[in-house]
């Protein structure tokens, strides 16, 4: 039966999930819900997305999907090697799909220039807390992890979608996104992570 990924290509949940299937060589199918919805309704109940169908199995939500694509296909783990390293990946990766994505959400969705300079306040303060994460290292945990991937796909968007660009302030995550760049071999941030490539 194989594997079939319900999604976007312009979400920042569903590259994360092409992300993690392009590290672990996992060949897959996309199905866009833009051009229909229903049957990703009719497969898993709900409108949510993305959704992967494994073998009939249906996995919700890009959290979820990772940890499970890492149980049935462990290497190239998508997690550090320590157990307390593990854990703080998993926080990172958690506060990058909530705390991020809502500040990235306020900031598009801003209807009034005094909101939108709110929101900018705001993320600005986040990306200086990620300068000063990624200060003297190529990578978190010395390889690309979940929370790599998690962070940048959130930041990510702001290129693809958004049109708005981390401030040059900013040198060391401007650094490590350009290291995530080259490899998830990108030709610019403007692009997206296509369906069925490999790193």
């Amino acid at each position: 039966m194989g594997i079939r990924l319900y999604q976007t290509q312009t979400s920042m949940f569903c590259e994360k999930v092409r992300i993690v299937l392009a590290m672990k060589k996992i060949p897959y199918e996309i199905f866009d819900v833009r051009e229909k919805r229903q049957p990703l309704v009719d497969f898993s109940g709900q409108k949510k997305f993305p959704v992967m169908d494994y073998n009939g199995k249906c996995v919700i939500d890009s959290t979820f999907i990772s940890a499970f694509l890492e149980e049935q296909y462990p290497q190239n783990s998508i997690y550090p090697d320590s157990p307390s390293d593990k854990g703080l990946c998993l926080m990172l990766e958690d506060w990058s799909d909530e705390v991020l994505n809502q500040a990235i959400r306020t900031f598009r969705r801003a209807e009034t220039p005094e909101a939108k300079k709110d929101a900018e306040k705001n993320l600005g303060i986040l990306f200086k807390t990620l300068d000063q994460f990624f200060t003297g290292k190529d990578f978190l945990f010395g390889r690309m992890t979940i929370a790599e991937i998690a962070i940048f796909t959130q930041l990510h968007y702001l290129y693809t979608t958004v049109k708005y660009e981390i401030p040059a302030s900013c040198a060391n995550l401007l650094g490590w996104m350009d290291r995530m760049r080259q490899k998830l071999k990108l030709g610019s941030l403007t692009d997206s992570v296509p369906a069925g490539t490999s790193f």
